[in-house]
């Protein structure tokens, strides 16, 4: 897996730096595995976050459709009589 990889420069925090050095000498992990799947992980649950939303707007598309099906009538008798008043 690791023939299939791409490098991409990235510039960080010093502190940020230090606390990942930290954090694989600790738990005996490599940086780039680290980093690898911290960004999986944050694009994953973005994805899930942005899922979430298209799936909220898909259901309230019906409901919104009858929300203005029902006040239809309600919009024209309201333009009609602003029409006469001008």
């Amino acid at each position: 897996m690791k023939a299939n990889r791409e490098q991409l420069s990235v510039k960080l925090d010093v502190e940020l730096v230090q606390a990942i050095k930290q954090y694989c000498e600790v738990y005996a992990l490599d940086e780039n595995d680290l980093i690898q799947d911290a960004l999986h992980e944050f694009m994953a649950t973005r994805q899930s976050k942005v899922d979430n939303v298209i799936n909220g707007y898909a259901e309230m598309a019906s409901i919104n459709s009858q929300i203005a099906a029902e006040f239809n009538a309600c919009e024209s008798e309201a333009y009609a009589h602003i029409r006469v008043v001008d």
